[in-house]
């Protein structure tokens, strides 16, 4: 089969399933996990393709999948891939978070605004003795 083929059929794949990882590709197209590995690698080379981490393992969605991405993206995950968008911007662990926020909004405005609006819930959860309680707060 050709490499175009290949390549052609695998986003295929990640279009019906939504992710997959390098062994799941492989046994589905029946290709060696070598060569899966090598064809996600040019996928996500060209842009057609990126990968996220789901626990220990890493698994390939297409770029255009928002939804896929979002289904397979885990909290913990979340957390620390925006704590790296954030190390990356030249924020640490004793910044101000108001700092932080004014620092965003020029080029980063709904991540400020959406850390603000988290701010906010949290805080109104804590005001309210909610904190465990699941929903405690409007707005949560």
């Amino acid at each position: 089969m050709e490499p175009v083929e290949v390549r052609r059929r695998i986003v295929e794949y990640l279009r019906a399933t939504g992710g997959a990882s390098v062994y799941q590709i492989a046994k589905a197209l029946g290709i060696s996990y070598g060569a899966a590995q090598w064809h996600l690698y040019v996928l996500e080379r060209d842009g057609v393709v990126f990968t996220v981490s789901h626990g220990r393992k890493r698994v390939a969605v297409l770029r255009d999948s928002l939804d896929a991405y979002l289904h397979s993206l885990k909290m913990a995950d979340f957390f620390k891939e925006l704590w790296a968008f954030l190390r990356a911007r030249g924020v640490s662990s004793e910044s101000s978070f108001m700092e932080v926020v004014r620092g965003l909004e020029a080029d980063w405005r709904d991540v400020a605004s959406a850390l603000l609006a988290i701010a906010k819930n949290l805080y109104h959860v804590k005001r309210a003795g909610g904190e465990g309680q699941g929903g405690g707060a409007s707005g949560l």
